[in-house]
């Protein structure tokens, strides 16, 4: 449901939207895999997707991520962060807009978090 979420209410309803989107997809539920991954579901050209298999992504934004997501031993999937375009990352991210977890159940962070930044 998030996933296709996001195509439906930020990427398709603000198709001029200066964003660029990259979605990090790791196998953490039964059944994911690589081959069962849809890499069309958030086909746009202001999406970049990933297949993480390994999950270095999510154990690199549980330790050293912003946001505040992770927690000792764990791995941050399922997340979204915004940064600002005058982001710079080096080591880490220089500035975070907003951040939050779950997508898939709580889709209404998502918007209010994304929604004002899309405007304009």
């Amino acid at each position: 449901m998030g996933a296709s979420w996001v195509r439906t209410h930020i990427l398709n309803a603000h198709p001029n939207a200066k964003l660029a989107v990259f979605a990090i997809w790791l196998p953490m539920l039964a059944g994911d895999s690589r081959s069962a991954w849809d890499s069309n579901v958030l086909a746009d050209p202001r999406v970049t997707e990933f297949w993480d298999g390994d999950r270095i992504a999510g154990k690199w934004f549980n330790d050293k991520g912003p946001g505040a997501l992770g927690y000792p031993g764990g791995i941050v999937w399922d997340a979204y962060y915004a940064f600002p375009d005058d982001s710079t990352w080096t080591n880490e991210p220089s500035r975070v807009l907003a951040s939050g977890s779950d997508i898939i159940d709580h889709v209404s962070g998502l918007e209010r978090d994304f929604e004002p930044h899309l405007r304009g």
